[in-house]
Parts: structure tokens; sequence; C-alpha cells
């Protein structure tokens, strides 16, 4: 079972404002305050884009991630939101797929994502995919090209979008939209992300991301996948009510926010 007490405890005593009021929308519903809103409008870049991980100037990967956090704030539209949008439509590629904004190169920040690379294409053309989905803009009329083209390119015969889990689990919710969750090509990537679990080797907010995945695809909590997901999460669930992050301790008030996320969404908590 969750501690909820500690849960909460956590991510006030370690929080900044911003993630405490993501905790409020997420458990009690309580809209962000102006104050927030206020602190995100400062945080968006002349460009529409937010910089996150790398600081000096938009990247595609902090947009979506700071959209994210929009969404547990129920900011799902408005100003900010359109020049996030906006800004992610600018840097897709003709062929509907998305790479990082070109800024990147040389930059020396990060050596998980190169301009150009197939995995890079990949990851982000599936993250984006994902999340112009939860805000309810598949099919902007602006856009380049059909997202789900690219990455069926770059999918293996295992069902894996080129080995990349992550990509596979966006892939998801993207497949869950067009063709649909009775389609052979969402039925066949549930399949394999089924077989592909391994929450043994995973931290907490890895299982999390994964229910978000199966969240915005649609799936209810009596599926028996979800079940099996929430289980391991809620085991993940850390002494001092945290869950770890995969990107190291000084991210783990945003797992647990993550973990609280989908453990809301399926009544768990």
């Amino acid at each position: 079972m969750v501690n909820i007490k500690k849960a909460i405890d956590y991510v006030k005593e370690h929080g900044d404002e911003i993630e405490k009021n993501r905790l409020n929308c997420i458990l009690l519903n309580i809209p962000a305050t102006t104050s927030i809103k206020n602190t995100l409008k400062k945080m968006q870049n002349p460009d529409g884009g937010f910089s996150y991980w790398i600081k000096e100037f938009s990247t595609v990967s902090d947009t979506i991630y700071v959209l994210s956090w929009l969404d547990d704030l129920h900011i799902q539209t408005g100003k900010i939101v359109d020049r996030a949008f906006d800004f992610l439509i600018s840097h897709q590629q003709p062929d509907g797929g998305w790479d990082e904004v070109g800024a990147m190169e040389g930059a020396g920040k990060s050596t998980d994502i190169i301009i150009g690379e197939v995995e890079t294409r990949v990851f982000l053309t599936a993250y984006c995919a994902h999340w112009f989905i939860r805000f309810g803009r598949a099919e902007p009329p602006e856009a380049r090209g059909c997202p789900m083209e690219f990455l069926k390119t770059c999918r293996k015969p295992s069902g894996l979008i080129l080995d990349d889990l992550q990509a596979t689990w966006d892939s998801l919710v993207l497949f869950s939209y067009y063709p649909g969750t009775t389609s052979q090509l969402f039925n066949d990537t549930l399949e394999v992300i089924e077989k592909k679990f391994s929450p043994d080797t995973w931290k907490g907010s890895k299982v999390a991301y994964l229910l978000c995945c199966l969240r915005d695809s649609g799936l209810e909590a009596y599926h028996p996948f979800v079940n099996l997901c929430t289980d391991e999460l809620i085991q993940k669930q850390q002494e001092d009510g945290s869950w770890e992050s995969e990107y190291g301790a000084k991210h783990a008030t945003d797992a647990t926010i993550g973990a609280l996320r989908v453990l809301k969404h399926y009544n768990v908590v």
C-alpha cells in the first residue's frame, strides 16, 4: 500500500513551488496559482520553447518536459501552451519526425542527444507525438507530415521502435489515436512492451513513465498489465516516501510526483 502521507510530506519538504503546486493539482484538483502561472510564463523563452536540462536555449525535449508539468497543473490551453506547441511545430521535419534544435550541436551538455542521429529523432518524434495527443493537438493544420509514418519506418521486427523502450511506450500513445486501440499495430506494440517489462532493474520514475504512457493510450485500471505496473510501482516507494529517479537523487521529488500522477489516475491513492 502507498504511504501517501510520507509521499506528500516528502514533496512538501524537498519540492519547489511548481512541484508543490503540481502535487496539489494531481491529488486535490486545486488549480494552479496565479503566482505559479506567472513563474511559468517567465520561464518561457521568447521563441515559445523552454529550457531545463540545458539552460542557454530552448530545446524540443525540454519543452515537452515542461508541458508535462502544465498538464499536471491542468493548464492545457492558453497562450503559454499555444506558444510552446508553435515552437515544437517549427522544429518538425519534412518527414513528420522531429530533431533537436541546431543550437544543441556542439553545446557539449548532453551525450544522449546528438543532432541528426536516428536514435535522437526516434526518441523525440515519439515523445512529441505522445504529448501532442495528450493535449488534444494530434493533427495541427500546420504540421509538416505524419509522425506515425516516420516511426513505422524505424520499427524493428520485434515490434520495438529502434530498440528504444521509451520511444516504444510513447509510440503506443500515437498508435492508440491512429490506427486505434483495436488495430494490429497497437496490440502488437503493447505485446512487446509487456514482454520487455523488467521492473527489477528499473527505478520508480521509469515504471511511472510507462504507466503515464499506458494512461494516455487509454488503458483502464482493470487491464492486467496496468495492474502489474501499478503493483510494481507501489513496491518501489522508498522508506522516506519518495520514489527513485533514473536521473539521480536530486530529481526524486519529480519522480515522486510522476508516481503519484499515475497512481491517482488509476485510483490507487
